[in-house]
């Protein structure tokens, strides 16, 4: 089992997204009270780079704090951290198959219009593959290892603080199977709640 931690980039973008309210200017915030905070939940449908088209389902959980008092031009920029298990409805032609990750990194919505909110983000998390022994030479049936992903999608505004999140991931596993990237990629759907205040009593 190969295990190589990279906390590096996560430390350094941690590091800038918490400075940058002591270097700059106050601006409004998105959030007029309540809390910069989103928690939310989805269905994920992943393409898992096992064999051609094979896909997997499972479920993932997030939360968002998007940071206040930054610069009016930075408004949107939040730090993520999400949770997912890939472990349903493997391909038939795969005796078994499981993704476990968890992890996160920065996300930006763009707040305007209020009702629909696109984001693009990117991160780095760590993650367990586990997989039927026999499917791979030799008795290597498990790997773990951190991962780089970027993403993005929609959030849509459904009533007062109840949203609806559209989100599609690229993941890269890097050097498995003799140096090869793995590169799961699929889309998750699903409620969050957003504790700031509703879009019509802003």
């Amino acid at each position: 089992m190969q295990f190589k931690m990279q906390f590096g980039p996560v430390l350094a973008s941690l590091f800038l997204l918490t400075a940058i309210p002591a270097f700059s200017q106050v601006a409004a915030s998105a959030y007029r009270d309540g809390l910069p905070l989103v928690v939310g939940a989805g269905l994920s449908d992943y393409n898992i780079d096992w064999g051609g088209g094979r896909r997997e389902d499972g479920g993932t959980v997030y939360a968002d704090w998007t940071i206040r008092h930054i610069p009016r031009v930075l408004l949107g920029l939040g730090i993520e951290a999400e949770a997912r298990d890939i472990t349903f409805d493997a391909p038939a032609a795969i005796s078994f198959m499981q993704y476990e990750t968890a992890g996160g990194g920065g996300i930006y919505h763009y707040l305007r219009p209020r009702n629909i909110h696109p984001y693009a983000k990117a991160g780095e998390a760590f993650g367990r593959i586990k997989f039927q022994p026999g499917d791979y030479p030799g008795t290597y049936h498990s790997d773990t290892r951190n991962y780089f992903y970027l993403g993005g999608g929609g959030d849509f505004h459904a009533w007062r603080h109840l949203w609806v999140r559209a989100d599609y991931e690229y993941q890269v596993w890097e050097h498995l199977f003799g140096g090869n990237a793995l590169t799961p990629n699929g889309f998750t759907i699903g409620p969050e709640y957003d504790f700031g205040v509703p879009p019509g009593e802003r």
